[in-house]
């Protein structure tokens, strides 16, 4: 009976470290899809600048 409440007290005291490091796993993943995002959206930009300038040619 004494060990299975050690067992409990060991994940009970463990649980704010599993947090943590489910809290920075969370934030790193974030973090990539943010720079992957950003890529993105300078793509977009890049291709919308060139249909602009496509557009104006044609309209010349």
């Amino acid at each position: 009976m004494y060990t299975n409440f050690s067992i409990i007290g060991l994940l009970i005291s463990m649980l704010p470290l599993f947090l943590i490091i489910f809290a920075l796993r969370w934030v790193r993943f974030i973090y990539q899809n943010s720079e992957k995002q950003v890529e993105q959206n300078e793509k977009i930009i890049e291709l919308l600048m060139e249909i602009k300038e496509q557009n104006e040619k044609e309209s010349k």
